[in-house]
């Protein structure tokens, strides 16, 4: 038993440099983590920019859902001094004068915008030109419904209007907004021009709310306008079944969309464009530098970094002059 435990706890000389070496590489290795952190402090990350960009947006997100739902607020509220005290009465829309419409419990911001769509030529020819009014929720407007009383002469529209399609509050404002605007009809009613109209007419599409209306006419600015009707799917959230729906119904004026100038945009100005990242703007910017200002468009081809599928992107949107 004694030979035995002797075999396995007695090294030769060779074993015990081996333990002592091992023994060694332990011990400073032990010493290096104990006392590391004093000759090599640990760089500490800095969140306070990811933080502040993430409470800048959170704050931004807030603000347009504020916006939102404040504007949304505007034309469908109810809740208003002058509702409280409505009277129900036999009216014609028509040129019904303002204090008539505060009587049947509108406000002077609603009242405003029945106004304005008269003074462009808007005429109620049916109930249900009055229903379509923005301005009119759908509770005030099932108040008013029993009352309303168009007169005969008042629902048929005149020769001219019925040659250039009658004027009604979804399209009015558009078609006042914008000079040369396609125009055409379809079974459902007017062709909503992109670059011009507003979210109420955007509203009125198909399939397209308020919250949407907001984010079509903000991408439309961050743009410069639409080029064609497709990019109504790069807009957050919006799928082709969406697009699919409303693809008739919808036109885009190429004269209304804004070009970069890239003879003299700065690399701010280039890089806020959604097709236009940093990388990209910054050799634009550099090229021309370089090498002058450039004679066209297609002068940016010669920058290596280009290919066709992003010219055929950005190149609506730039201009030399």
């Amino acid at each position: 038993m004694k030979n035995i435990l002797r075999d396995y706890f007695t090294f030769n000389r060779r074993e015990r440099n081996g333990v002592f070496v091992l023994l060694s590489i332990i011990f400073i290795l032990i010493l290096y983590l104990s006392f590391a952190d004093y000759f090599f402090p640990k760089a500490k990350t800095d969140f306070s920019k990811f933080e502040k960009e993430i409470a800048q947006f959170e704050a931004e997100q807030k603000r347009i859902s504020d916006s939102v739902s404040s504007e949304k607020n505007y034309f469908t509220s109810g809740n208003t001094p002058e509702a409280d005290i409505a009277e129900r009465f036999s009216f014609n829309p028509n040129n019904l004068s303002e204090e008539d419409w505060k009587r049947l419990g509108l406000s002077d911001k609603q009242i405003h915008t029945i106004k304005n769509y008269e003074s462009k030529g808007g005429k109620f020819r049916s109930k249900e030109d009055v229903r379509k009014m923005y301005c009119i929720s759908p509770q005030l407007y099932a108040s008013l419904e029993p009352y309303i009383q168009i007169p005969d002469s008042d629902k048929k529209p005149t020769t001219f209007q019925s040659k250039q399609h009658a004027l009604t509050p979804l399209s009015l404002d558009n078609q006042a907004k914008s000079e040369g605007w396609e125009r055409s009809s379809w079974a459902g009613g007017e062709v909503v021009e992109l670059n011009s109209s507003d979210t109420i007419a955007l509203d009125k599409l198909k399939g397209i709310g308020f919250a949407y209306a907001k984010r079509i006419i903000k991408y439309r600015d961050l743009l410069g306008g639409f080029v064609k009707k497709e990019q109504l799917l790069e807009v957050y959230g919006f799928d082709k079944e969406k697009y699919d729906g409303l693809a008739e119904n919808i036109s885009v004026n190429l004269m209304l969309v804004k070009k970069i100038n890239i003879n003299t945009a700065t690399l701010d100005e280039l890089k806020k464009h959604p097709y236009i990242k940093y990388r990209f703007a910054n050799l634009i910017v550099n090229y021309r530098k370089q090498h002058g200002n450039y004679i066209s468009v297609d002068g940016i081809k010669k920058i290596d970094t280009l290919d066709e599928e992003l010219y055929g992107k950005i190149a609506p949107y730039l201009t030399i002059e």
